[in-house]
């Protein structure tokens, strides 16, 4: 992206959040309803780990490789020397957003500037600005939508919607207990990954973070992650940044609570995984300083069991009921950040579709942490 579209950018997401804190929002279509959803990620809290090997999530033999994706001419990005580890730097910094404060804006500035294609793979769409761009997109250019197969009653009529209005649209593979990403690539060019979903009414009321990543080599990881889920294949993610499950996500997680030495923040809408259970325990018994922030538990019961496991273990654990807790976030030592989709379960981390990061930067972790600190400030201890 050229310096010129990144200011035009910049200055268009400036203007969408202008618009929603004067209250206007960002428009929808005024003949179509707006209601209020449910998350609908309830179901996915799960009792706990049941501990599966990492091997088992090698890449078949039938696959698409990241490294082989080939965009055609209008979309081709040299991804540049290959960086397989998480912390790897990026050549392109991320850009981290933080939900409600930023309403719709990181989402519908990227998917406006689209000229070429969009991909979307999404848990859950929803009505707002970002259900309008991809329907105005859809009439000038190839949308494709993969949605959550295991929530058609909440998805069918976004799944109508799109496909009205000229986007190819289908249903994840059934493979996957959850299609949980939250993730869309504009253009081959820039993508963008969220903890949240894409309803505005839900994006308005929970604690959330956007993720605008221009990497060459992570955007390539996408684009062949999008084509493989398209048609039911694997991807290969032998060499990615990216967290990805079920194939990488539990080790890599696992690795960064595991690396830290003095401090250990956590904002997880669940925290039921008992290998990430365990891992935290024992940070905190080697002297770590370790603090956890949950969801309500009347929304998620399941985090009463956390909680229980985490005061038991001398953790300050507390709880925040506004904004709410949808976020998926870690910060270790104030300096490398995790955000993405993978919830802290054992479903997420196995047996979905997931996305998300890990940084280094110190602008995106440093977001991340004052985040933590300004609702732990005002949450519930437990």
């Amino acid at each position: 992206m050229t310096n010129g579209s990144r200011l035009a950018r910049q200055l268009l997401q400036a203007a969408a959040l202008a618009l929603w804190a004067a209250g206007c929002g960002v428009a929808s279509d005024p003949q179509v309803a707006q209601p209020t959803e449910p998350s609908g990620e309830t179901a996915e809290v799960d009792a706990g780990s049941q501990p599966l090997s990492t091997a088992s999530f090698a890449p078949d033999a039938g696959h698409v490789d990241a490294a082989a994706v080939t965009p055609d001419a209008a979309t081709a990005v040299d991804p540049g020397p290959a960086r397989c580890e998480a912390t790897d730097p990026r050549s392109v910094g991320l850009s981290v957003f933080a939900e409600p404060d930023a309403s719709e804006a990181p989402f519908v500035s990227v998917l406006s500037s689209a000229t070429h294609d969009i991909r979307v793979m999404v848990y859950l769409m929803g009505y707002g600005g970002i259900l309008d761009t991809l329907r105005q997109k859809a009439a000038a250019i190839p949308v494709r939508v993969i949605l959550d197969q295991s929530q058609k009653s909440t998805n069918q009529k976004y799944f109508d919607q799109l496909t009205a209005a000229g986007a190819q649209v289908q249903w994840s593979d059934p493979q996957f207990t959850y299609m949980h990403a939250k993730t869309l690539i504009v253009d081959g060019q820039e993508a963008v990954i969220s903890t949240g979903n894409y309803s505005l009414s839900e994006i308005l009321k929970e604690r959330n973070f956007v993720v605008q990543d221009e990497d060459p080599q992570d955007v390539a990881t996408l684009v062949a992650l999008f084509d493989a889920d398209w048609v039911n294949t694997t991807p290969n993610l032998t060499c990615t940044r990216l967290l990805v499950s079920p194939v990488n996500s539990k080790p890599r997680l696992l690795a960064l609570i595991n690396a830290a030495t003095k401090t250990l923040v956590i904002e997880s809408m669940q925290f039921a995984d008992t290998d990430v259970r365990s891992a935290v325990a024992a940070r905190k018994a080697a002297g770590v300083d370790v603090r956890v922030l949950l969801a309500d538990p009347t929304w998620i019961t399941a985090n009463t069991a956390g909680a229980s496991f985490l005061t038991s273990n001398q953790i300050p654990v507390r709880w925040l009921a506004s904004p709410v807790v949808h976020v998926k976030a870690m910060v270790a030592d104030g300096t490398t950040a995790y955000a993405g989709s993978e919830n802290l379960s054992w479903t997420s981390l196995t047996k979905n579709r997931e996305v998300g990061v890990i940084t280094s930067e110190a602008v995106p972790v440093k977001a991340i942490a004052d985040t933590f600190e300004q609702d732990w400030a005002i949450a519930t201890s437990f």
